[in-house]
């Protein structure tokens, strides 16, 4: 594939915590039961309160914002060039970007936090890619950009 200027295009992915970092285990794995027959639709990165949280790929916010219930504060961004968005949750405060911002793999979004349903399991970032809108199985994709394991 081409790019428009006739380069090739490159699309860099970045982990999305850049702090040391853990698993939640089979709990946080994508595909866990969750109550009134759902599943976990993402993958529980543990690390520090407030460890920063980046842009997985170059893109756009195309949304942000806070549910009480579930995600806390959050945000989505679809990455340039790629049929796949990125979901960031339980985020410490309200996101540093706005809907419709452009963002650069690698720059602060965010913080890890503990809101939403993560208020008494601790300190997290979940993370969704979606596909077309369908939520598919992050894990491969953070084994590979992860540099801190």
């Amino acid at each position: 594939m081409r790019a428009p200027d006739g380069g090739i295009p490159f699309f860099a992915h970045v982990f999305p915590v850049q702090a040391p970092h853990g698993e939640r285990g089979a709990v946080g794995e994508f595909g866990a039961p969750r109550t009134g027959g759902r599943v976990h639709e993402g993958f529980d990165i543990l690390a520090r309160c407030g460890a920063e949280a980046v842009a997985a790929a170059t893109g756009k916010v195309l949304r942000t914002g806070y549910d009480p219930i579930l995600y806390g504060n959050y945000l989505e961004i679809h990455g340039q060039g790629e049929e796949r968005s990125y979901f960031y949750a339980h985020l410490k405060v309200p996101p540093f970007v706005h809907r419709g911002q452009r963002v650069w793999a690698g720059e602060r979004v965010g913080a890890v936090g503990k809101t939403g349903n993560a208020e008494t399991v601790g300190c997290m970032l979940h993370f969704e890619i979606h596909i077309h809108g369908v939520a598919v199985n992050p894990k491969p994709a953070l084994e590979r950009w992860d540099g801190w394991s």
